[in-house]
């Protein structure tokens, strides 16, 4: 089944060399190697592990390795591949080739993406005002992702929505286009999420400080574990209360992947922690098995609130204007989109 990907070239930045060249391409400037050869994900894994030595996260390793991998190796040839134009008003298409990925050293077209794959370009454009507002809603925040941002985006490959949509304007549909799906709330809490997993860690403690603050925290002492197969910051802290009442609280903060549980042992775990008549809170950017929700509330010990990702995307969008203007840019989130 043919698929239709969208490749953020700078936000329409590199448009000209990839249309030229007769290629798309990403970054990756750092790794110095021809990835063509690689033939499956533990490979690549290898790969960017060696050229990243000094990232001991293995989530933040895995969001690396997969952006690569849905270059190299989900985009099939006969694909649809569109990018914005450089005033990001029209989108360009082609069709990915059959030739396989490749590596240029040399730079000499004056493209510093490197990692390419062939694709032939069609020579119309698409106007942005052509297509529904749910289509340019579900790809405008992405493709405008500022280029000159030092964190990398997850979302520099992505699969487009609505691909009926797209066939339609380009008259390859072979029946009415399906109405297009709303961008639902379920969508940008993800998009949220996704960019607080790239996050480096120190960026990541700067955010939990600032929404726990936010959230009334006072006199934190902070525990830090950044390292593989652990991203995990803990605090013990006095909650401030509308009333002129304090609470004191041991609050877990938990960086996991999408998609992933936690489990009741991860729950139980943070009991140890817990002071007699405290409370805890377990906050990840995941969620929770049901039998972790149960242990959060075991009969006999200290109750533990429970906050899985979307409610840590909504914390980030309710408190979004108070965070420092260097961690929302590196954030590289609208604040229209965080809002919605």
């Amino acid at each position: 089944m043919t698929s239709v990907w969208c490749v953020r070239s700078g936000g329409g930045m590199y448009a000209d060399n990839f249309l030229r060249g007769g290629f798309v391409g990403i970054g990756w400037r750092e790794i110095g190697e021809d990835l063509g050869p690689l033939k499956d994900r533990e490979e690549l894994f290898s790969v960017v592990r060696r050229y990243f030595p000094e990232i001991q996260s293995a989530i933040l390793l895995s969001n690396y390795v997969n952006e690569i991998h849905r270059f190299l190796f989900e985009i099939k040839p006969h694909d649809y591949v569109i990018i914005p134009s450089s005033d990001a008003e029209e989108i360009i298409y082609g069709i990915v080739d059959e030739g396989p990925v490749y590596y240029d050293p040399t730079g000499e077209d004056g493209c510093p993406l490197r990692h390419r794959r062939p694709v032939s370009w069609a020579a119309e454009r698409i106007r942005l005002d052509r297509l529904s507002q749910p289509f340019r809603d579900s790809i405008r925040t992405l493709l405008a992702v500022p280029a000159h941002t030092r964190m990398r985006s997850l979302l520099t490959v992505f699969l487009v929505e609505h691909k009926e949509e797209f066939l339609q304007a380009i008259g390859r549909a072979d029946g009415p286009a399906e109405p297009p799906r709303p961008v639902t709330r379920k969508d940008s809490h993800r998009v949220v999420l996704e960019q607080v997993l790239q996050l480096t860690a120190a960026d990541f403690d700067q955010l939990v400080e600032h929404l726990l603050t936010a959230l009334g925290c006072e006199d934190c002492r902070w525990s830090r574990e950044h390292g593989p197969g652990r991203d995990v910051v803990d605090a013990a802290a006095e909650l401030r209360l509308a009333l002129p009442a304090r609470i004191r609280v041991h609050l877990r903060v938990h960086r996991g992947n999408l998609g992933a549980r936690v489990v009741a042992r991860d729950v139980r775990e943070l009991r140890q922690f817990i002071p007699f008549g405290a409370h805890g809170v377990f906050i990840t950017t995941a969620d929770f098995e049901p039998a972790a929700a149960a242990a959060a509330v075991e009969e006999g010990f200290p109750r533990i609130s429970l906050v899985d990702g979307d409610q840590l995307a909504d914390l980030i969008a309710r408190h979004w204007a108070g965070l420092p203007a260097g961690l929302r840019e590196r954030l590289s989130l609208e604040q229209a989109l965080v809002r919605s």
